[in-house]
This record gives structure tokens, sequence and C-alpha cells, in this order.
């Protein structure tokens, strides 16, 4: 019987997407280089080595331990990684040449190894080749393959694996009819996911009581349902239970729950299609976490929205914020990641 650790796991980690303002169409997510999941970051650093640090009582940190770390470890044995992804308690990582490694909580099996044993090491994820990215949510995984492809694993209690079944698999399975993919992003326990297509148009699948799907229903899905109303899209990123989707114009929209404001429209209020985020514009990538969203603006600034009683808005108070607030002192930004009450930059001077 499978043993299944227990835990409150709240985060919503996001695929970091840089797109420019200025492409015709939607390209291939840049490589995630930091990510910050639910009570820890993960970074990575010279020749494809990755460093995390925070909490670790399933290995989430790679190092070997289960100790928690205040400032950065290595992970162990860890190189040649492209990019990675921090979920609630698991992070996972692309290594150069398309195969994908996984550590920390697997209770669900979201290591995609074919076990529910955690691991403090990196694990390589079973039958997985030719992935370009990779998103994690609290309990599930899924990689993006060069042939547009998405597979998933881990948990399925509302279809966030996309196969039509509810049914966990501890290795990765195939999206139904879901082909022509650029990113992904992913959600947390309950579990939905996105895909941004080539073409500018999203699909989500999984949990929807909310309207995350952003289908104009609140129907669970275990396949893609189109995202309602959206076109030239160039990122995406998931929070909880919302999503969110950069144009190339450089505005957002944002669907889902709205409880603590993180649609951005200045209301609270839920919304099953998605609503233009007020005042933001010139954005160049976004990242979503459980109750707030954070936007990299071309000029380097940061602005971010949502709920902010542990400060993750960043803007020297603990308010929550209906609309988009400047990030305090912050300037020459290259990337932007939330975590589940924290949120983090990477600086253009490394």
């Amino acid at each position: 019987m499978r043993r299944v650790a227990l835990a409150v796991l709240l985060v919503v980690p996001a695929v970091w997407c840089d797109a420019s303002r200025a492409a015709a169409s939607p390209r291939r997510s840049a490589p995630a280089t930091i990510a910050a999941g639910g009570v820890h970051t993960c970074v990575v650093v010279s020749a494809g080595t990755v460093k995390c640090w925070g909490r670790n009582h399933f290995g989430q940190l790679g190092n070997g331990t289960f100790t928690n770390s205040p400032t950065p470890v290595a992970v162990s044995g860890l190189t040649g990684a492209a990019s990675i992804a921090t979920g609630g308690a698991h992070t996972c990582a692309v290594i150069v040449g398309g195969r994908v490694r996984c550590w920390g909580f697997n209770g669900y099996g979201q290591l995609g190894n074919g076990s529910f044993t955690n691991s403090s090491i990196p694990v390589a994820v079973s039958g997985l080749s030719g992935a370009v990215a990779v998103a994690t949510g609290d309990v599930h995984s899924c990689a993006l393959l060069a042939t547009g492809m998405v597979k998933c694993w881990g948990r399925n209690l509302s279809g966030q694996l996309g196969n039509g079944t509810t049914t966990d698999s501890s290795t990765p399975v195939a999206v139904t009819g879901l082909t022509g993919a650029v990113a992904i992003a992913l959600s947390g326990a309950v579990g939905h996911s996105c895909a941004l297509l080539g073409n500018g148009t999203v699909m989500c699948w999984g949990y929807n009581h909310y309207g995350q799907l952003g289908n104009g229903t609140t129907t669970d899905s275990a396949t893609p349902v189109p995202v309602a109303g959206l076109a030239g899209v160039v990122a995406i990123t998931e929070g909880f239970t919302h999503s969110c989707a950069l144009g190339g114009d450089g505005t957002v929209k944002c669907w889902g729950n709205n409880g603590s404001g993180q649609l951005g429209d200045g209301t609270t209020t839920n919304s099953s299609i998605p609503v233009s985020v007020k005042r933001l514009t010139a954005v160049k990538a976004i990242s979503g976490a459980v109750v707030h969203v954070c936007a990299l603006i071309t000029d380097g600034t940061v602005e971010c929205w949502g709920g902010n009683t542990l400060g993750q808005l960043g803007d020297g108070n603990r308010n929550t914020s209906l609309t988009p607030v400047a990030v305090t002192g912050l300037g020459g930004v290259a990337a932007v990641a939330t975590g589940s009450s924290h949120s983090c930059a990477l600086l253009v001077n490394g």
C-alpha cells in the first residue's frame, strides 16, 4: 500500500517565462533559472549546478539531508541543469540533453521515478527524454517536450495530469490531445495545469471550482479545454486557484479565484474568464503564487498584487492590494519568482 506523508503544502510554483513584448508570436519559454517553491528557493548557477535554500523536511533542497538551510546549499551530483522548477516540497530540473531529474516529497509520485518514496537527492524521471521545460505543482509535475507534447506525473485527483482519468501516476503520462505547446504552468495541491500553444492560445485542465480553467465554467476537466477569448499570449503562470497570461502587447489577464485580489482587476470577485489586470503595461514576465502575482516590467522593475500578509508584495507593508504596486527599491531585475508567501528577483548583475 502506498504511504503518503502528511503535510500541508501551500504553494503554487510558477514557470517563469521571459517573453519580449515585441514578439510577433509566442516562442518557447526561456529557461527558468530561479524558482521559488512552498518554503524553499532554488537557482541555477555556474556550470549548470543548482543551489537551494529554505525548508528541507522532505529533502527538497537536494543536498542529501533533511536539514533546513537559511543559506544556499548545492544539490548533490547535479550538473548540466538548464532550468529548474520548485513545487510545494519537491524540485525538478531539466538537464542539458532533455532528461529531467527531481527530488524531495514523493507521496503522490511527483518525482516521476515509479516510486512513492521521498528522495533528498535527484532521481531520474522514468522514460522521459526530449524535455525542454519542466513545471511543478504541489504534488504533480509536467514536462514540455521538444515535439510540443506535454507529459505529467503525480497526483491526479482533479484530472490535473490531463490524460482523461483521475488516477495518480508515478511515471509520466501524455496529456490527451495536446500538441503545439510552447510553455507550461502548474498549480497547487488540488491541482490544475495550463499550456501555452504556439498560436498564442491557452488550454487548461484539472480542478476548476473557482473558474481557473478559464472556459466560462466551474466544472473540472481531465482533458485540456481552451481558455475563453485569449489570443496573442506569450507567457503563462498559475496561482493556487487562479491563472494569468501575458499578452504580446505587455498587458496581463487573469482568471479564477480572486478572494485576495490576485486577479488584479480592482475587485475580489472570482472570474471564470480572463479579466484585465489594471494599470499594468510593458510587462516582460509574470510569476504567480498562492494568492499573489508579480510582474517584471521591461524597465527592470517589479510590480505585484494580491495577498500580502507576509510582505510578499515587497511594497513595505502587509496590506492586500487589488491592483499592482511597485516593489520598493528594486531595479535591474532579470527574472522574478514567487513562492507560496515570498518573492525573489534575479538581478542582471547575477
